[in-house]
C-alpha cells in the first residue's frame, strides 16, 4: 500500500511540474478543454473560448476514457472503505441511498430550468454534482452519530447562498428528517436516508413550484422499463434478484427515456440531443434502437462477469451502475415531462 502511495504522489508531482512548465498545453488545451470548459458551456448554453481554444457543451471521446478512468478508481476506493468500515452493500443500502441519487438528477434539472445562475450553478452541473452527492455520502455515513449537529450545519448553507424559501423549505425537512431518523436504527443505512431525504424533498418542491409537467407521453420509457424488468425477473435467472433487478431498470428507463427523446419515433412534440458520442451514433443508426438493446447487453454482460466477485466487491460494483443509470433517467425524464 505504501509503494502504491508513493507512485501515486510522484504521478502527481510530475504533473503538477508539467502544469507549471506548459500551462497552455496541459491546461488551456487538455483540463480546461475537455473538463472545465464543457461545464461554463453547459452553464451559458453556448460554447466558450479561453486563450484561442474553444469548448463546447458535452462529452468527447477524451473526456469519456478520463471520466471512465476516474470511474473505476473511485469504485476501487468506495470499496476498500466499505470493506474498513464493515458496510455491507445490499438491497438496504441501495434503497437508503434513493434521496441523494434522485436529488442529484433533481438538482440538474433545477439548472437546466435557469432557476439558479452561474456561479452557483456551475456546482449543479456534471460532474461537480456528483461530486457534491459524493461529500454528502461520506458524511452521512462518518457522521451518523453527528447526525443533528451535520443536518444544522447544512442548514447554513442554503441561509447563506439561497433564497428564503429555499431556506425555509430545506428547515423543515430537516427538522422531519431528524425527528424520523431519532425513530430508526440509527445505523448508516437510516443516516444516509435521512440525510439525503431534505435535500431530495427541498429539490424536488422548488422544482415543481418553478414549473409544471406539459409531456406525460414520455412515461412511455417508464413502462417498457418496468415491462423489461418484470419480464426478466420471471424468468428467476442471476438477473432476478433485487439488486441486478434494479440495476437493468435504471439502464432501461435511461436508454429508452433517451431514445423517445433523441430519435422521437412516436413524434412526440419534444425536440432533444445526445452528448455522449457513442449513444448519439448508435441513434444516428440502425433506426435508434441499437442504443437500447446494446446498453441492455452490455448491463447483463457485467453483471454475469462480476458474478464470482466477492460479494461486497460486485455489489459496490453494481451500486455504482444502478446510480450510472438511474441519475440521467431521471433527469432526461423530469426534463422531457416539464419541457425543459
Amino acid at each position: 500500500m505504501k509503494f502504491k502511495i508513493k507512485i501515486a504522489l510522484i504521478a502527481i508531482f510530475i504533473f503538477l511540474l508539467l502544469l507549471i512548465l506548459f500551462p497552455h498545453i496541459i491546461y488551456d488545451k487538455f483540463i480546461w478543454k475537455y473538463f472545465i470548459g464543457p461545464l461554463e458551456a453547459d452553464a451559458v448554453g453556448h460554447p466558450v473560448k479561453r486563450d484561442g481554444v474553444i469548448a463546447k457543451e458535452g462529452y468527447t471521446i477524451v473526456s469519456e476514457i478520463f471520466y471512465g478512468i476516474f470511474l473505476i478508481i473511485f469504485i476501487y476506493l468506495f470499496y476498500l472503505f466499505f470493506e474498513k468500515y464493515g458496510i455491507n452493500v445490499d438491497f438496504k443500502f441501495i434503497l437508503s441511498s434513493l434521496p441523494f441519487i434522485l436529488y442529484g438528477a433533481i438538482a440538474r434539472v433545477i439548472e437546466d430550468a435557469n432557476i439558479i445562475t452561474p456561479p452557483l450553478s456551475y456546482f449543479f452541473i456534471s460532474p461537480l454534482i456528483y461530486a457534491q452527492v459524493g461529500i454528502l455520502f461520506f458524511l452521512s455515513l462518518f457522521l451518523k452519530k453527528r447526525f443533528g449537529i451535520l443536518l444544522l450545519i447544512l442548514n447554513l448553507v442554503p441561509l447563506f447562498f439561497l433564497s428564503f424559501l429555499v431556506s425555509f423549505i430545506f428547515a423543515i425537512s430537516s427538522i422531519l428528517s431528524y425527528y424520523m431518523y431519532k425513530k430508526s436504527e440509527k445505523d448508516y443505512n437510516s443516516s444516509m436516508f435521512f440525510l439525503g431525504m431534505p435535500f431530495f424533498s427541498t429539490s424536488i418542491i422548488i422544482l415543481f413550484i418553478h414549473v409544471l409537467p406539459t409531456h406525460y407521453e414520455i412515461l412511455i420509457a417508464l413502462c417498457i422499463a418496468l415491462v423489461i424488468s418484470f419480464i426478466i425477473y420471471i424468468t428467476k435467472t442471476i438477473y432476478s434478484n433485487k439488486i441486478n433487478l434494479s440495476v437493468i431498470f435504471s439502464h432501461m428507463l435511461d436508454a429508452f427515456t433517451t431514445y423517445f427523446a433523441v430519435v422521437n419515433p412516436l413524434g412526440f412534440n419534444i425536440e432533444y440531443g445526445e452528448k455522449h458520442p457513442l449513444p448519439d451514433f448508435l441513434m444516428k443508426n440502425f433506426y435508434g434502437v441499437g442504443y437500447p438493446l446494446l446498453k441492455l447487453v452490455v448491463v447483463m454482460g457485467i453483471i454475469y462477469a462480476i458474478d464470482d466477485l466477492k460479494k461486497n466487491l460486485k455489489n459496490t460494483i453494481k451500486f455504482f451502475m444502478f446510480f450510472l443509470g438511474l441519475s440521467p433517467a431521471v433527469r432526461d425524464l423530469l426534463r422531457i415531462m416539464l419541457g425543459i
